[in-house]
């Protein structure tokens, strides 16, 4: 173990303390406003494909392609939500709100989850909570159903269903996890906020669909229309989330004294460099950058993630492919926060 720290333990100057923030500010108003128009036409038009009297082959392609724009939708969400989308804190948010509609998220809940728990604790379990790992006792002292979830999620199609069971409804859409809801009153707003989207979102597919094709049954319209693109874009949320925080090189900390002398916003994210430009998509997965320097607007991230790789060196970046996704998610099964490697499931060490 005081190898694996040698290792880990260094404090490189910071990249936000290394760039001038003043001159570094690339937020944009027009910037920010065109990418929330403009992807909000997207989503808004792929919803209209998937209601659409068409081939139903192509309605389907449609509400895939619409659960997509749900993700870019939430990634400028994102970005309000940090504040670095655009100039002034109360544009941030509003725009933050706006975007987050067809998400279902809230701006309040989302600020605490994210911002001031996944931010600032990275990688530190019982506080960050996204994708956490379970060590072998937590693991051989669980439920065995709660041992087949665990098979699930750090399988290959774990994204399908994580972010619904562990994230959604009970820590960004209701505040109802313990870690939020005793602020209850204070996100109960923005939670109403969410929920009235969530509903006009409901009933204008109904209205729409059942204009377009009157004939079409209402579950058949909800499922075209919401689930399909819905379960799309929280498949999306989970696997980039894994990406950005799931590697064999990546470590997780259950003691906040060897925490603090790692440098997790940088050692504890990765860029994940996509096989196909994706606009936003692709930004977005420059995440070292994101969690180094959260100002930095999605817009700017991959000039910001050269400039910390040339600060730093020593970053974790690679080409997603399918061998290299294979090799995280056959690695990175529990960790041993002894050792500070990944294992399997019977505890031996794989990284």
């Amino acid at each position: 173990m005081t190898e694996s720290l040698a290792r880990i333990s260094y404090q490189p100057e910071s990249f936000a303390e290394a760039l001038d923030p003043a001159s570094n500010d690339k937020r944009s108003l027009r910037t920010g406003l065109r990418l929330l128009a403009t992807h909000y036409a997207l989503y808004l038009a792929t919803l209209a494909g998937a209601l659409a009297p068409l081939p139903f082959g192509v309605n389907i392609a449609c509400a895939i392609a619409n659960g997509v724009f749900i993700a870019m939708l939430f990634i400028i969400g994102h970005d309000g939500a940090h504040g670095s989308l655009v100039p002034g804190r109360s544009w941030n948010l509003w725009l933050a709100r706006l975007a987050f509609v067809p998400c279902a998220h809230s701006v309040s809940l989302w600020r605490v989850i994210h911002n001031r728990r996944h931010h600032a604790r990275t990688n530190l379990k019982g506080v960050d909570g996204v994708w956490a790992p379970m060590s072998k006792q937590e693991y051989d002292g669980a439920h065995p159903l709660r041992r087949r979830l665990e098979h699930v999620y750090r399988g290959p199609f774990g994204p399908v269903v994580y972010y619904y069971i562990e994230f959604w409804i009970h820590r960004v859409l209701l505040p109802l996890a313990p870690e939020v809801r005793g602020q209850w009153k204070r996100h109960l707003p923005d939670s109403l906020f969410v929920l009235a989207g969530l509903a006009l979102t409901f009933a204008s597919i109904i209205i729409v669909g059942k204009t377009l094709v009157p004939d079409r049954p209402l579950w058949l319209l909800l499922l075209i229309g919401w689930v399909i693109p819905f379960t799309v874009w929280s498949y999306l949320m989970a696997f980039t989330t894994y990406l950005n925080h799931t590697h064999p090189a990546i470590l997780w900390f259950d003691d906040e004294a060897l925490w603090s002398r790692h440098e997790g916003n940088i050692l504890g994210t990765a860029h994940v460099r996509m096989p196909i430009n994706i606009p936003l998509y692709t930004k977005v997965m420059a995440h070292t950058a994101h969690h180094d320097q959260t100002t930095t607007p999605v817009y700017a991230l991959l000039e910001a993630q050269a400039a910390l790789k040339e600060l730093y060196g020593d970053v974790i970046d690679y080409r997603l492919t399918l061998s290299a996704y294979r090799k995280v998610y056959r690695t990175c099964k529990l960790f041993d926060f002894q050792r500070m490697c990944w294992t399997d499931f019977d505890g031996v060490p794989t990284s």
